[in-house]
This record gives C-alpha cells, structure tokens and sequence, in this order.
C-alpha cells in the first residue's frame, strides 16, 4: 500500500509539474504576443506566482517520492533509465531557477510599461527570447523524462528498438 501512495504522489507531483509549467509557459507566451503590458504583467505576476508554489514544489515531490520508491523497490540509483532520467531532471532543474528570475524580469518591464504609460522597451523582447528557448529546452527535457518513465528505456534503447 506505501508502495502505491508513493507512485500516486510521484505521478500527481508530475502532472501538476508538467501541467502547470506548461500552461504557464503558454499563458506568457499568448500574453507577450499581445505586446500589451497591462495583459503581461497580469499574467506574468500570476505565471510567477503559480511557478513559484505549485510547479516548484511540484519537482521537489517528484525527488523525494522517486527516491523513496527506489528504495522501496530496491531498484539502483545507476539503473540506466533511472540515471538517465535523474540527468535529465537535474539539467532540467538547473533550468528553472533562471527561468523565474526572467519570468520576474518579464513582469518587471511589463508593469514598469504600465506604471509609465508605456509600451514594452527594446530590453523586453531579448528577455522573452531567451525565457521562451530555456523553456523549449525543459520541456524537451519532461518530454523524454515521462517516456522514460512509462518505458524504463533510455532514449539509445528506443532507437535501437525502431533502428532494428
């Protein structure tokens, strides 16, 4: 019965993780595309907020909730698609602390914008830019760590199943 609470918090932890991150990322991208900074900073404060005490916490369940069910299966930490995913996760990770601080940023300039009576200045479409590739590279990233995940294959071994 621990077995399966765990995997049910390590599965709803994942799909808050990947829900609410993707439909933040979409939320910024639809409001920046508007170019109207009363529409960016709204939802960059709300994309912020929802990152920073959903999404956030969202990945450290997912940590503890996958190590705790490799202990409880004995299953290695150097298990090939456990390692590879692990990898995959941290370089994730490693993305999402700037990807707030440049989501901050984005709100920054939009509200600033708003506060002057302003469109965006020049400074918001370089921050946007970089935001929007980190988050196609994580993305990417939860795209295969979820295959991995339902496959218990590594990304090599999916291509020698469709190469052979």
């Amino acid at each position: 019965m621990l077995y399966l609470g765990l995997k049910y918090l390590h599965v709803i932890a994942a799909i808050f993780l990947f829900g609410f991150g993707m439909g933040s990322y979409l939320y910024l991208i639809a409001a920046s595309r508007t170019r109207n900074p009363q529409v960016i900073a709204h939802v960059a404060r709300m994309v912020v907020r929802y990152d920073t005490w959903i999404t956030t916490p969202a990945g450290f369940i997912q940590i503890i909730t996958g190590y705790l069910l490799l202990k409880l299966t004995g299953l290695a930490l150097t298990t090939a698609w456990v390692t590879t995913a692990l990898v995959i996760f941290l370089c994730v990770g490693l993305l999402w602390l700037p990807v707030l601080v440049l989501q901050k940023r984005l709100h920054g300039l939009a509200s600033t914008a708003v506060e002057a009576g302003q469109g965006l200045d020049e400074r918001y479409l370089p921050v946007y830019r970089k935001w929007f590739w980190m988050g196609v590279c994580g993305f990417s990233g939860m795209f295969v760590i979820v295959m991995i995940m339902v496959t218990k294959m590594t990304p090599w071994q999916w291509a020698g199943l469709v190469l052979s």
